[in-house]
């Protein structure tokens, strides 16, 4: 099945300390790899990449040889302002694969897991069982316990029939609803059926310093293999 994906990467990395999309992994920039597994996708027919206003001259050269029809465009001051933006300029399209800029290790296997895990539904998601013991605290004083066993750890790329991820996005801006953490959150306030893939532990996100380290490691693994 026929998909966009729309890839965001408008952070500013005030955690990082850095914008951690343009840092270098493996010598090549962190956008760079992450838009590259779409590009080799067979089933993404064309790619919507969203970064930070004052980058957009710069992103023409670090996505040079995309093959895949390319849209860069501005994002906003949040996540969903720049997810938002992003769905604006997106070709007509049945299916949209939302994910973080900052996944550069995800494989064609999950993308195509959530393609085809979306039969029936609204949307698909990846995620992955917790295997730790789950509190609650505030301040410092633990709360209570969660029981772990229907929790999930949530992971990109997420898929959408696009029209309603497009009206999710739309109702919540309506109703300036700014809470949601991911984009299928705004389909199950919606009343709308998200499903759930097997996600993979090597996808991970860069949020800190460490996790660079980390993925560092990880694509030193992946290359020796191949």
């Amino acid at each position: 099945m026929a998909a966009s994906a729309l890839i965001v990467a408008g952070g500013s990395g005030l955690r990082f300390g850095r914008k951690k999309q343009f840092i270098r992994l493996g010598g090549v920039p962190v956008l760079r790899r992450t838009t590259d597994c779409f590009d080799v996708h067979p089933s993404i027919t064309n790619i919507v990449v969203v970064v930070p206003e004052e980058d957009l001259s710069d992103v023409g050269d670090i996505l040079d040889g995309i093959t895949t029809p390319l849209t860069v465009t501005a994002g906003g001051a949040t996540r969903q302002e720049s997810v938002w933006n992003g769905l604006q300029v997106l070709a007509p399209c049945e299916l949209v694969l939302i994910h973080d800029g900052v996944r550069p290790l995800v494989t064609g296997e999950i993308i195509s897991r959530v393609i085809d895990g979306i039969e029936g539904l609204d949307a698909c998601i990846p995620g992955l069982a917790l295997a730790d013991t789950i509190k609650e605290v505030e301040g410092t004083l633990v709360t209570r316990t969660i029981p772990r066993d229907h929790v999930y750890q949530v992971q990109t790329p997420q898929a959408f029939r696009t029209e309603r991820i497009l009206e999710a996005h739309a109702r919540a801006r309506d109703n300036r609803l700014v809470r949601f953490t991911d984009d299928s959150a705004l389909i199950e306030e919606a009343g709308g059926k998200v499903g759930l893939v097997p996600g993979d532990p090597f996808n991970i996100k860069i949020t800190l310093k460490e996790d660079l380290s980390i993925a560092e490691a990880l694509l030193r693994c992946r290359t020796e293999s191949a």
